[in-house]
């Protein structure tokens, strides 16, 4: 495990899961896993607004990140909505974990659909050398989107993502010109592929997020408050290039009400 994990580049691809399942009218539970991180988060609500939170981190890459869990009880009171974007204004989300946050939100979409059930995102992007590569979606295994990327933060094609940046307003620009669903599933993707260098730096060798080149004031971990007091968490790396077959297998197991969905 130990030289797989410090050698990930070239062994696949990098991979992110994400699972919402609504087991009942009132609760829906997220599920998120890549190489650095694994989160899961249940939603309670009334099926107006958000009730409850309880939010799990099985693997989390600094120190501070366990003090984002109960942080992401700022969305009790948050109003149901399939815009992605309403949510992300509900709170400055440079104070939460921003990979936590985004199965929040996803739970709060899920929740506004109304639908029991599950819903599966699989974002995947294929080790890369030099820039042209590709990075794709599916969702319940039907893919989604698949962008051909001019570089790491740029969409070369197709139409209507075209010369589209991943940064500046991206989520809202999906949210103009797609239909929720596929507006949900751009922003899950661009998440992944603007992820996908990490699989380039070997983070078991960084003694703290400093030193791993966290931009500071981003997320939780990197406020001045902490940002250096935070420690690398080792052993929580994983490499999913091969396969997602391992991705959030065990999610059943912390959430009783997931029992037979």
């Amino acid at each position: 495990m130990d030289e797989l994990v410090r050698n990930r580049h070239g062994s696949g691809a990098f991979r992110r899961r994400l699972r919402m399942v609504a087991p009942d009218a009132a609760t829906v539970v997220v599920g998120l896993e890549d190489d650095m991180h694994h989160y899961e988060v249940a939603l309670i609500h009334d099926g107006k607004q958000i009730t409850g939170v309880n939010a799990q981190g099985p693997r989390m890459p600094w120190e501070p990140c366990s003090g984002a869990l109960d942080q992401l009880n700022v969305l009790v009171g948050c109003p149901l909505t399939t815009t992605a974007s309403e949510v992300f204004r509900w709170t400055d989300v440079r104070r939460q974990c921003t990979h936590l946050f985004d199965a929040g939100v996803l739970g709060v979409l899920h929740a506004a659909r109304g639908q029991l059930g599950t819903r599966q995102y699989d974002a995947t992007v294929p080790d890369w050398d030099e820039p042209p590569f590709d990075s794709w979606i599916e969702r319940d295994g039907q893919e989604i989107h698949r962008w051909g990327m001019a570089t790491t933060m740029e969409i070369a094609s197709p139409p209507p993502f075209a010369g589209r940046a991943l940064k500046g307003g991206f989520v809202r620009w999906c949210e103009q010109h797609l239909d929720p669903d596929d507006a949900e599933a751009a922003w899950v993707l661009q998440r992944t592929t603007w992820l996908c260098s990490a699989r380039r730096s070997e983070l078991e060798d960084c003694d703290d997020a400093i030193e791993s080149g966290l931009v500071p004031g981003v997320c939780w971990t990197s406020q001045p408050e902490r940002y250096h007091v935070a420690f690398r968490r080792r052993g929580t790396l994983r490499d999913h290039g091969p396969s997602a077959d391992g991705m959030l297998v065990d999610m059943p197991a912390r959430w009783p009400q997931l029992s037979g969905t």
